[in-house]
């Protein structure tokens, strides 16, 4: 047995198994679906930081009139990217337990786990005598103490379904109407929770909970960490597992704490502070299969040709399954190293150019489909050095891609050959 099948074998029965049931625990399942549903918000966003942020003078000039009203729009977003998944985690994880015969509605799981999460924020009155809700812990701060809250709630609910602790409507009465009943001795319970913990005990749960977790947030920008979390990415993609959607349904809260960090320190005008966030891993290391193409495009096999030319336009826009099932690289010794070590090396290579600001840190987030030296470029809020450095990683990977692709193109001409002279 090779060494790569003895990898293989190794994350296939080893380290797969455990990480793939942890990406489809019910808690990890809805905080992914929720996280994937509020994606188009921090796009819209993101576009408003573009428009706000792009480092044209000519174009800084004419937007002065509006540039606090196009960043009023990122606050209204970033700002309050918490209340997104507070409601969704709280209807993908009730969504769960209906699907497994529980009567618990999800629209009525998700508003009472929202409303047990702005609960923690005192609503204020200002010298007007307009009603407000202080917005700090609402954005990236807020991200872990709204993902507790909403499975907290959420399991109360549950909990009073199941014992039957609900008021119950005769029959006949329309099911919309018997749901809102249903829920409320069950929200009112979770409500009074929160309402206790933050006006009585005035305890500030986002403040707590983020202070415990930023050891965590920290640690997930640590140059071992992000290589780590992308080396196993890789490693599973071998496997023919998506490495990426498992990776991510554990690292995403901390992505997006990072990134909604970063876009209020560059509209601060401050250093920004996470290098090591999915924008990072997007835009520099994780290039298309295109310098695989290229090769692919020129080879003297007819089938990896044909191939190549099918895959082309896709690999523009970054989608690599064709070339990821159908070259296959999946369990393809040939392949093992490029794909693993040779894309570990540029997430080395991208962070400490990152690192010593030779290249803005990513802190806008986009489309994952935009083709890469313009998704960095973007992402960047317009540096010309990401574009660069994004064609600089397609060199490299192409360079490392092609000895072994010549090694896997002879191997397969060898095998034509000697299936046409046994014919």
């Amino acid at each position: 047995m090779s060494f790569v099948d003895k990898i293989s074998q190794v994350v296939e029965r080893r380290i797969a198994p455990p990480l793939i049931k942890i990406s489809e625990n019910r808690y990890i399942d809805s905080i992914q679906k929720a996280f994937m549903a509020f994606t188009p918000i921090l796009l819209i966003g993101s576009l408003f930081i573009l428009v706000a942020a792009l480092p044209i003078p000519a174009w800084t000039k004419l937007i002065t009139p509006i540039s606090g009203k196009l960043w009023g729009a990122v606050n209204s977003t970033f700002g309050l990217m918490a209340v997104g998944p507070s409601f969704g985690i709280g209807y993908y994880l009730a969504s769960y337990y209906h699907k497994k015969g529980s009567e618990i509605d999800p629209i009525s799981a998700a508003l009472i786990s929202l409303f047990s999460f702005l609960i923690l924020f005192p609503v204020g009155a200002a010298k007007d005598n307009s009603l407000f809700i202080p917005a700090d812990n609402l954005g990236g701060t807020g991200i872990f103490s709204a993902i507790i809250v909403a499975i907290i709630s959420v399991e109360i609910y549950r909990f009073f379904i199941n014992k039957r602790i609900t008021i119950r409507m005769p029959e006949g009465v329309p099911p919309m109407v018997a749901d809102a009943f249903t829920a409320l001795i069950p929200g009112f319970a979770a409500l009074l929770l929160w309402w206790i913990i933050r006006q009585i005990l005035n305890i500030n749960v986002p403040v707590v909970i983020m202070n415990a977790f930023k050891p965590l947030v920290a640690a997930g920008d640590n140059i071992v960490v992000v290589s780590a979390g992308f080396l196993l990415d890789r490693l599973l993609w071998f496997v023919g597992i998506h490495g990426s959607n498992v990776v991510a349904s554990v690292l995403q809260p901390i992505w997006s704490t990072m990134l909604a960090q970063n876009v209020a320190a560059a509209h601060a005008g401050l250093p920004i502070p996470h290098i090591g966030s999915a924008e990072f891993l997007n835009y520099f290391p994780r290039v298309s299969m295109l310098p695989l193409i290229i090769w692919m495009l020129f080879s003297k096999d007819a089938g990896l040709k044909k191939l190549g030319q099918l895959a082309f336009p896709a690999s523009i826009f970054n989608i690599a399954e064709p070339i990821i099932y159908g070259l296959p690289l999946v369990l393809n010794p040939f392949l093992f190293i490029p794909w693993v070590l040779g894309y570990l090396f540029l997430v080395v290579f991208d962070y400490a150019v990152v690192a010593a600001h030779l290249v803005t840190v990513p802190y806008i987030s986009i489309p994952w489909t935009t083709p890469g030296p313009l998704m960095a470029y973007f992402g960047t809020g317009g540096d010309w050095r990401a574009l660069i450095l994004s064609i600089l990683n397609y060199i490299i990977m192409a360079l490392i891609w092609y000895p072994f692709f010549k090694v896997y193109e002879r191997s397969r001409l060898k095998k034509e050959e000697e299936i046409s002279i046994n014919k």
